[in-house]
């Protein structure tokens, strides 16, 4: 019995031993010690290569009337900003003045602002985000009229452009103006060329294209309505004094609220805002020159922009604003030039217009 034992034990050792001395060349190779060597790098995909999204083979085609946030279907630039997945805003009310605030900066903002433009048909003509603005090109809007006198169809032509003017904020905070300017046929001279003439401001054209962006930003435009409602249209106290031969603009309210009024007043009135300093109540900018009527449409006139200065200066419950010329500080300008740039901004000012 003994002897089958040490039989079978021996059957089985040498069957065995092929396995044992597979496992130690496993386990060692040459004379290298296993419990020595360390663990590689794991595995690394190409820089240029994407992941693939399966997941939008479960998702549900969304129909032609659907609307869809500009934050649902923007792909971020390499190196740019998160984009969040809900953009928190606020409508603002200053008086008349209206404004958004965002809850994000100005670098993710951006981008989206360009897409909404260019979804609504606008071109841009102007993008500077380091300066905080962006405007569009003028787009001409054809209507019918009709000439009593003659009993004759005409085409009444109107044109218009969009600023957006944004301003940082502390906490990632954006504040964003957007202002319109129009223009509408004066008359048509011997030459068929279109004499063109500014139309007043139109608050309510303003807060139709707000409504729109906030729309576009994620908001419901029942909500964003909502919002956008109801300003409060006190009137302001405005008036043009000579103080020893200056001209000086007297707005009966506190520096904050005129500050921003004046800002909104500067952009429809086309004196374009190149830069601004708040702590030294300075508004930097330029006076486009008088629009011209081309074959392709309503342009930007060739001349060269006057650069000037817009000064405001807080006076307790009141604030006086007057007009230099650009880069000679407190330089005076003459009279009638500085009057000039104080009546557009009356023209323009918010709250100081009928409504359209």
């Amino acid at each position: 019995m003994c002897k089958y034992l040490f039989s079978v034990r021996f059957v089985l050792a040498v069957a065995l031993l092929p396995l044992a001395l597979g496992g130690c060349g496993f386990l060692k190779t040459g004379n290298e010690d296993y419990s020595g060597s360390a663990s590689t790098k794991p595995l690394e995909a190409p820089p240029d290569l994407v992941t693939p999204d399966w997941e939008d083979s479960l998702r549900i085609p969304r129909t032609a009337g659907d609307r869809v946030s500009a934050l649902q279907t923007q792909v971020p630039a390499v190196g740019a900003s998160v984009l969040p997945e809900f953009l928190e805003m606020r409508v603002r009310k200053e008086g008349p003045t209206r404004w958004l605030e965002v809850d994000t900066d100005p670098v993710t903002l951006w981008p989206l602002l360009r897409r909404f433009w260019q979804e609504e048909g606008f071109r841009i003509a102007e993008d500077e985000p380091a300066l905080g603005y962006m405007e569009t090109h003028w787009a001409q809007d054809m209507g019918r009229l009709r000439d009593a006198s003659s009993n004759r169809e005409g085409v009444d032509v109107v044109t218009e452009k969009f600023r957006m003017r944004l301003e940082r904020q502390p906490n990632a905070v954006t504040n964003l103006y957007l202002t319109r300017r129009g223009l509408e046929v004066a008359a048509v001279n011997a030459d068929d060329q279109i004499l063109w003439k500014p139309q007043p401001p139109n608050p309510d054209r303003e807060a139709e294209m707000t409504v729109r962006l906030m729309e576009f930003l994620g908001i419901s435009k029942e909500e964003a309505a909502l919002k956008f409602a109801s300003p409060d249209s006190r009137a302001l106290y405005l008036d043009i004094r000579n103080i020893e031969g200056i001209p000086v603009l007297m707005v009966g309210d506190v520096f904050p609220r005129v500050w921003r009024r004046t800002g909104v007043a500067l952009d429809r009135s086309g004196l374009v805002i190149e830069d601004h300093n708040r702590d030294k109540g300075i508004y930097f900018v330029s006076m486009e020159p008088d629009p011209v009527s081309t074959g392709a449409g309503v342009q930007d006139g060739n001349a060269t922009a006057v650069q000037y200065q817009i000064h405001l200066l807080s006076q307790g419950r009141q604030t006086l604003i007057t007009a230099h010329k650009d880069g000679q500080g407190q330089t005076v300008i003459p009279a009638e030039t500085a009057r000039k740039l104080l009546r557009r901004i009356i023209s323009a000012y918010p709250g100081n217009y009928p409504r359209a």
